[in-house]
């Protein structure tokens, strides 16, 4: 057994999971919750644990399983490569303001005084608020760090959100199914089957193979 393989169960509703608790009326008592456990640990600043594959990278979980490397969820590297993108900031303007005051009015490299239209929010701002990227991709394409950001973000809660509707879709599916009657065991098999692999895929981050 693999271990970041996590166990799974099908859960009986929409959101819903039964965890069996250890005694003799473990059958009869179950408790719910709407909560996703997975058998992934964050090794950053959040030190959370039984977190579900989707918390992470698929970068990132590839590289775990492939050598054991520790894995950071995307929060904490999120909140990590904000840090480092004040950081920098920080030190550009120091050596922006350093420069202005020994060069004589003599222009080295790129002047931080030129603005530079940001492609997405239209505003004019300083080179400082765009990485070198971004900047060599010049005027009417660069995107500056917020835009950039904002993008990034953006990105992440519409797949999350994408992936909770298929998952909603998929438990709908089922329950039609069964409410169908008749002959309809293949049917209900298959939708179960395709909830089944959204919810593995959601758990673990590996997506099902055909």
């Amino acid at each position: 057994t693999r271990k970041d393989s996590p166990s799974l169960a099908t859960p009986p509703g929409a959101g819903q999971h039964i965890v069996r608790e250890p005694g003799p009326y473990a059958m009869s008592t179950p408790v719910v919750t709407d909560r996703w456990a997975g058998n992934f640990d964050c090794s950053g600043p959040c030190r959370r644990k039984r977190l579900v594959g989707s918390d992470f990278s698929k970068k990132a979980l590839e590289k775990h399983r492939k050598s054991g490397a520790s894995l950071r969820c995307k929060s904490c590297v999120s909140s990590a490569e904000a840090a480092e993108r004040d950081l920098a900031a920080a030190r550009r303007a120091a050596e922006a303001s350093s420069s202005s005051k020994t060069t004589s009015g003599t222009n080295h490299g790129q002047d931080e005084s030129i603005p530079l239209t940001c492609a997405s929010c239209s505003k004019s701002l300083r080179l400082s608020s765009y990485n070198r990227n971004q900047i060599s991709k010049g005027e009417g394409r660069a995107r500056c760090r917020n835009c950039v950001e904002r993008a990034a973000g953006d990105e992440s809660n519409r797949n999350d959100r994408e992936r909770e509707e298929r998952i909603a879709k998929a438990r709908e599916d089922v329950e039609a199914a069964k409410r169908a009657g008749g002959n309809a065991a293949a049917e209900v098999l298959r939708a179960e089957s395709v909830l089944a692999a959204l919810e593995a895929e959601h758990v673990t981050g590996l997506k099902p193979v055909r």
